[in-house]
């Protein structure tokens, strides 16, 4: 058993899951869109549960009237925590029957 930012377990894992911090607010900080390409290629060929990737993504860079459409689908609690975020993304997959 470890305790690690209040948080207890009840088997040995390492620390970097109990330090994990998920705000529900972004900082407004932009990011460019090379790093935000360098991160949807990482993840296109991530392994999918039938492995049907590449995965897609529509995005939209904060400031643009791309970001303010796919924002207005947001419900109002969403739009609370990301309406700062550098962007904004939809993730995209094939459903298979």
């Amino acid at each position: 058993m470890k305790i690690v930012n209040n948080r207890t377990t009840k088997y040995e894992i390492k620390d970097v899951f109990l330090k994990r911090y998920s705000p529900r607010a972004m900082s407004g900080e932009k990011i460019s869109e090379e790093e935000l390409m360098t991160l949807f290629e990482a993840a296109r060929w991530a392994p999918s549960a039938y492995n049907i990737q590449p995965w897609r993504f529509v995005y939209a860079m904060r400031d643009t009237p791309e970001f303010e459409n796919l924002f207005s689908f947001l419900g109002d609690f969403n739009k609370g925590w990301c309406k700062m975020a550098s962007a904004l993304v939809v993730v995209i997959s094939k459903k298979q029957a």
